[in-house]
């Protein structure tokens, strides 16, 4: 096989770090994974780790073209609703869905992977926080919460590969609000 696409490396890179960790991620393993002779990854990085950082970079710029406008004009349990529906798209998109995993594997070593898995929480809290204060004058409380039991979500559904838990979520949060909390 010829690598067409120097992208090809990262993705099956993400991939074999979201399924094996990085204790089951070598050159060795990555060539073998893609059909190619180890000296063919060197022609196009120079090491393992400049690979983890170009599949970081290229992830990094996929997220971004993937951004979110939040919709407010309708009412608390569909816009909750869109707001679930776009991240666990996200999350479960082919494109996105081993790298969050590689993520979720390497943020504890990694600080890059700790860096975009934080930009990634951020970016739900910010979300979370319009959302809940257009809704509810106790944002201040109801707001990280959501966004905390968001995150752990989408991280579980990233662990188990099932994300039934998160209609739940907006079932719940919709009626909090819709209480008048």
């Amino acid at each position: 096989m010829i690598i067409k696409n120097r992208n090809e490396i990262l993705i099956k890179s993400a991939e074999i770090i979201s399924n094996d960790g990085m204790e089951g991620y070598s050159m060795q393993i990555l060539a073998d994974s893609l059909g190619i002779r180890k000296a063919s990854l060197y022609h196009h990085y120079k090491s393992k780790e400049e690979i983890i950082e170009a599949m970081h970079d290229y992830y990094h710029g996929l997220l971004l073209k993937r951004g979110y406008r939040i919709e407010l004009s309708s009412d608390a349990q569909n816009v909750i609703s869109e707001l679930v529906g776009h991240w666990s798209a996200l999350f479960f998109s082919d494109e996105m869905y081993d790298y969050l995993r590689c993520l979720l594997t390497l943020r504890q070593n990694d600080e890059r992977a700790y860096e975009e898995w934080r930009s990634i929480a951020l970016t739900i809290e910010g979300q979370s926080r319009i959302i809940i204060e257009k809704f509810t004058k106790r944002g201040d409380i109801i707001s990280p919460l959501f966004s905390a039991y968001l995150e752990l979500s989408l991280e579980r559904a990233l662990i188990t590969g099932e994300s039934t838990e998160l209609d739940g979520l907006t079932t719940s949060f919709s009626a909090l609000l819709s209480h008048g909390f």
